[in-house]
């Protein structure tokens, strides 16, 4: 038992210590450039992915666009086939009729 209050207690003064010099480092001008270098950072990175995004999205839409107008024309020339097949079928059935 004394051997885990022991720990914890130097675990306590070792986090005490690491916490007094992380908040003492963040009060230094130094410490106050680049937390603001990494705000400016963070910016640009959401910026660019905004524009990757947006670009994405364009990208995506011309692809179905071009996908849709396929799909129409071969759709089209199937029609049209059939149209042709079911002539061919009445003038078949026309011939034997006479």
């Amino acid at each position: 038992m004394e051997n885990r209050n022991s720990s914890l207690w130097i675990g306590l003064g070792i986090g005490s210590v690491i916490g007094a010099l992380a908040y003492r480092f963040s009060r230094t001008s130094k410490a106050k450039k680049l937390k603001e270098k990494v705000c400016d950072t963070f910016h640009k990175i959401a910026g660019q992915a905004e524009d990757m995004l947006d670009e994405t999205k364009e990208k995506a839409v011309d692809a179905g666009k071009i996908v849709a107008d396929k799909v129409a024309d071969k759709t089209l020339d199937l029609a049209e086939k059939a149209d042709d097949f079911k002539s061919k079928m009445h003038t078949m059935a026309s011939d034997m009729k006479k």
